[in-house]
């Protein structure tokens, strides 16, 4: 292979990758408006039932978007991805109820993402109701479009390490840790999802995987 060969592929493969980062900072800034309504009031409940309506706005156009790049998406229900997904959330149970405490004890401090959602909780009434739908079936599609759905399609040229990396890191990113066992958390939650997203071939199941996970963390809080 020729000096200006490996500069092409080089060059070629910092192009792809800032055209990454490009995409990951606008999906980050466009699935972060409905947040403004509820951090101008998190009390609310108007403001609360504004930013569901603009998380569905969002998730929508992210699954257009996504559908035009490719059809890995939905199929047929398929009992045997269905089993795994319920092995994998044993797995992340014991992952998260055991082995992380265990490995940095049991009093750590939660993440900024997770702060937010307990103040949620907290308020009562509607507005907790209103964010707990939001937590369990919102969420997880908004998020599962953009981190195993979009920005996993645009890593695709950049190699499946990439691919499986880099949705995961950004994912753990946005959901503000600020310690070595919150990083821990939220990028095995990522892997994992990932892991889901890469087995069953089909986002629909990572879908599905995310909102069991949030569920299940719900209605311990």
């Amino acid at each position: 292979m020729t000096i200006d060969r490996i500069i092409t592929i080089i060059s070629r493969m910092i192009g792809q990758f800032i055209e990454l980062v490009l995409v990951t900072v606008l999906i980050y800034l466009i699935s972060s408006i409905p947040h403004i309504f509820i951090f101008i009031d998190q009390s609310n409940g108007w403001l609360v039932l504004i930013s569901m309506a603009a998380s569905v706005v969002v998730s929508y156009f992210g699954y257009r978007y996504l559908a035009s790049k490719t059809t890995a998406i939905f199929e047929r229900i398929n009992l045997k991805k269905i089993g795994f997904i319920i092995i994998m959330l044993v797995l992340t149970r014991v992952l998260m109820d055991f082995i992380i405490p265990a490995i940095f004890g049991q009093n750590q401090d939660i993440s900024l993402n997770q702060k937010m959602v307990e103040s949620m909780f907290q308020q009562g009434g509607m507005v907790a109701l209103l964010f707990k739908l939001n937590t369990v079936i919102i969420a997880p599609i908004i998020e599962e479009i953009s981190f195993r759905g979009i920005i996993f399609e645009e890593a695709k040229p950049l190699g499946e390490v990439v691919q499986f990396i880099w949705p995961t890191f950004v994912f753990a990113a946005v959901h503000g840790p600020s310690t070595p066992e919150q990083w821990t958390v939220y990028l095995t939650a990522g892997a994992l999802l990932m892991v889901v997203r890469l087995v069953t071939k089909k986002l629909q199941y990572s879908v599905m995987f995310h909102m069991a996970h949030n569920l299940m963390a719900t209605v311990g809080l």
